[in-house]
């Protein structure tokens, strides 16, 4: 009988780091990343891929935060209804010419009508 094998991937590596955080410290990853794209929205952002949601949180709050826990957020940001998919565009942050599905914080009514 032949021994399988079983390819680990970059994206398999990824989710086993992010399942070993803690619930609260994922809880807080979220909050933050939540914030700071919602004050993105307030300086005229529309969306962000999660390659400039990264940088954009970097430089507003100076955490420095993995690209793969960035998109494992957005992720389980998307999963509970917290963020919705724009329009796919070209990522304005990449070396290559890419598309991307940027994400967006969901619409939150203030007043009944």
């Amino acid at each position: 009988m032949k021994p399988t094998h079983n390819a680990v991937t970059a994206r398999d590596t990824s989710a086993e780091a992010f399942a070993a955080l803690g619930n609260e410290t994922r809880r807080r990853l979220n909050e933050r990343l939540y914030e700071s794209l919602r004050h993105a929205h307030q300086y005229g952002s529309r969306d962000m891929s999660r390659r400039e949601l990264r940088d954009y949180h970097n430089q507003q709050t100076g955490e420095w935060l993995e690209l793969s826990s960035v998109a494992s957020t957005v992720n389980a940001l998307l999963a509970a209804g917290k963020l919705e998919e724009g329009e796919a565009r070209m990522c304005s942050l990449s070396t290559r010419l890419r598309t991307i599905k940027p994400v967006r914080c969901k619409a939150r009514q203030t007043a009944l009508a």
